[in-house]
């Protein structure tokens, strides 16, 4: 079973040099590399053509920015039947990819697999997640899935595009990835989520100056609210949402970080409101 590693990249190089170096260590050696490259300069170019004798990689520059939409340009030309989405920045270990296979190998009603992200020497990573090994459901998405930790084994399926109006560089700033698996799920397939199974990421904790991202995040949010109670009917991420809400509302009233908990509910209403 050949994976598919889809890689948009930008603003990035000793990051991207790390991961790089964790695929030449795979033990699992039939994998491609997708790279789409966002960059204006040709540096992430430069770094990866050390490592085209290493393991295939397929390049393409993109003048065109966004998270979702380069992913799937990625998706298009991708020869293998298992599909996974990792950053530039993130870290696998020698054996995520053979772990991956074994797992669709061994268990050919399963779709989706996903893992634990934590930061390299840390015993937390970006969000919360599972500390249980669970079967994925509409319910447990957010502590399951992260867009580096889900593969998806496209064997026997046509293969899904993600919502190019969520995620990073769209409108929506966020949610791509629990969009895409809700998606997955919606459509009838099965995955599992392992705790033990570790990709390393570096944490990203909230910066509550940057008002900007947190108002774009939000508003990636309220758009995938409005998208699964709406569009496929799942009102238990309504109250979600609700809970969301009155959580921003506390922050502005209880801490000393108002102006980003308004800001936050304002992303978060308005994203739900604009989504179409």
């Amino acid at each position: 079973m050949k994976v598919s590693l889809i890689m948009p990249t930008i603003n990035v190089t000793d990051e991207l040099e790390l991961f790089l170096k964790s695929l030449k260590e795979q033990t699992y050696k039939d994998f491609e590399l997708i790279a789409v490259d966002q960059n204006k300069d040709d540096k992430a170019y430069k770094i990866l053509e050390k490592y085209e004798n290493d393991f295939e990689i397929k390049y393409m520059k993109s003048d065109r920015k966004g998270l979702s939409l380069n992913r799937n340009r990625g998706l298009l030309v991708m020869d293998g039947s298992i599909a996974g989405f990792p950053d530039d920045d993130c870290e696998y270990q020698p054996d995520t990819l053979e772990k991956v296979v074994k797992f669709f190998k061994e268990n050919e009603d399963k779709r989706i697999y996903s893992c634990r992200t934590l930061e390299r020497g840390k015993d937390y990573g970006t969000g919360i997640m599972a500390e249980q090994n669970v079967k994925l459901t509409k319910g447990n998405i957010e502590k399951t899935v992260k867009s580096i930790t889900f593969f998806v084994n496209y064997t026997y399926e046509d293969i899904v595009l993600f919502d190019e109006n969520l995620g990073v560089g769209s409108v929506f700033g966020s949610g791509e990835e629990t969009d895409y698996v809700l998606t997955l799920l919606h459509k009838g397939y099965k995955g599992e989520y392992f705790a033990d199974d570790i990709i390393f990421h570096p944490a990203k904790k909230g910066n509550y100056d940057d008002l900007d991202r947190a108002y774009k995040y939000a508003l990636g949010y309220g758009a995938l609210v409005k998208k699964e109670v709406l569009g496929r009917k799942n009102f238990f991420y309504y109250f979600k949402f609700l809970k969301r809400i009155f959580r921003s509302i506390a922050g502005i009233i209880l801490t000393k970080n108002r102006k980003y908990h308004k800001t936050v509910l304002k992303g978060r209403i308005e994203g739900f409101n604009k989504y179409k």
